[in-house]
């Protein structure tokens, strides 16, 4: 008798659904890459664009013509004159002869009732509530007692002056169990110097004030001192300054002086200085080509708008600056040192551009920057701000790619949404044969139960 056989079983719906999903997917990983495409375009326009901020930046610097103005500066005695460089010196020797530094007016109070004070804290009797400084035109009522409950003693007084911001800085000072109330002018110069117009007397001097109380004695008046202005000569021009701290007495530098006496101040021209900033430009617009090289030979290759930011820039260093004959003076960078390589980058010689500076500066001024904004600076400048404009290839190229990524996330969104729906479709299909199969399955084991 003929048996009945079968080898239908349970369906696997997880691996079966998977594999159906695997090349539903594909739409959306194709979209995925192309975003991630985009994304990397995007980072490569970024860093093109960091490029030509650092190159606009160093050409702004060079087109001033400043960077030629940099100077080293010595001094022949340290302990008469200390001397820093700012901009805009002119290169030279000045001899300082310093006869009198400035100081501010300082008053020491060291006596109260004849007697001298003990305890900083204790209450001067009778003392005013008030007492008036008078500095530069500018009077400040100082209230010593701002509540009732206050008393007026050295410390306080010190206290309140200190934080009356009057331009006089107070003090206690100690010697030997015997306590002095020190006021100085914050600033020195006589146009600094402070005067006690009410709560007390002013000489004017060091010797003979008094306040709210307080006098001086002998010791007291020899540690007052008078405000004075510094006194100096500039090779044998008098000088006169509220300050010790000399910032227009010789362009480009900032002079400190301390004591009286002699000393040469020197300015020279830095040659490193200006090399650090001419290889700080090549270095810039070197950056700027290779980041350009790096997009056109990968994420933005044959990019024509990639191709047009080095040809702008190869362009203006190409052409001389208008109106100069090369011939007889410096059109192009390479004379004065700064050479096209074969590469297309940038090289400095320092040793060409030193020989061109000695021998014709203004003409190596003119070459970075001028009247005309006709420099290599100028121009540069000029066309990497036109770059990185609103209407620039730069923006241009990045709202350009800015709008596929949008795109391409919408697409995702929907895919995303489609194979949810999808995958549920399928496990459910299947899900409902693998049901009826295991039906047919029980069916077909009964029936050859029942042959058998």
């Amino acid at each position: 008798m003929a048996s009945i056989t079968t080898s239908v079983g349970s369906l696997d719906v997880q691996s079966i659904v998977s594999q159906l999903m695997t090349i539903e997917q594909q739409p959306l990983q194709a979209s995925q890459q192309r975003s991630s495409k985009y994304n990397t375009q995007l980072s490569s326009i970024g860093q093109i664009s960091s490029a030509l901020s650092s190159l606009q930046s160093a050409a702004g610097k060079l087109s001033t013509g400043a960077f030629l103005q940099q100077f080293k500066a010595s001094s022949s005695d340290t302990s008469v004159a200390n001397v820093s460089t700012t901009t805009g010196g002119v290169a030279g020797s000045y001899t300082l002869n310093v006869t009198q530094l400035a100081k501010s007016r300082q008053l020491v109070f060291d006596q109260f009732g004849g007697k001298a004070i003990t305890d900083p804290k204790a209450a001067l009797t009778s003392a005013p509530s008030s007492l008036t400084l008078s500095v530069g035109g500018k009077s400040t009522v100082i209230n010593l007692t701002p509540s009732t409950s206050d008393t007026v003693s050295l410390q306080s007084i010190s206290d309140r002056i200190n934080q009356s911001g009057a331009g006089v800085n107070a003090s206690v000072v100690q010697n030997n169990g015997q306590y002095k109330l020190v006021l100085a002018s914050a600033a020195s110069g006589s146009d600094n110097a402070f005067s006690i117009t009410a709560g007390g007397s002013d000489s004017g001097t060091t010797a003979g004030s008094n306040l709210v109380g307080l006098t001086q004695s002998t010791t007291a008046v020899s540690e007052s001192a008078a405000a004075s202005d510094a006194q100096l000569t500039v090779n044998g021009v008098s000088v006169s300054s509220g300050s010790n701290h000399l910032s227009n007495v010789i362009a480009g530098s900032n002079i400190d002086i301390s004591k009286q006496g002699l000393s040469t101040i020197t300015l020279s021209s830095d040659s490193s200085g200006i090399a650090a900033s001419l290889q700080g430009f090549v270095d810039a617009y070197n950056q700027v080509k290779s980041a350009v090289d790096s997009a056109r030979s990968g994420s933005l290759k044959a990019n024509a708008s990639m191709l047009a930011i080095q040809q702008k820039l190869t362009s203006i260093l190409s052409t001389p600056i208008p109106g100069v004959d090369a011939s007889a003076s410096y059109g192009y960078l390479a004379q004065a040192g700064i050479a096209i390589q074969k590469d297309g980058s940038l090289k400095l010689d320092q040793t060409a551009f030193n020989k061109a500076l000695s021998a014709n500066p203004s003409a190596v001024a003119n070459l970075f920057g001028n009247t005309s904004n006709t420099g290599f600076g100028d121009r540069i400048g000029a066309a990497v701000n036109d770059l990185l404009g609103p209407k620039g290839v730069i923006e241009t190229s990045k709202s350009t790619i800015n709008s596929l990524i949008t795109s391409e996330s919408s697409l995702q969104t929907n895919l995303s949404a489609k194979l949810s729906a999808r995958q549920a479709q399928y496990t459910q299909q299947y899900t409902a044969l693998n049901a009826v199969l295991s039906k047919m399955q029980q069916s077909t084991s009964n029936l050859s139960g029942l042959l058998s």
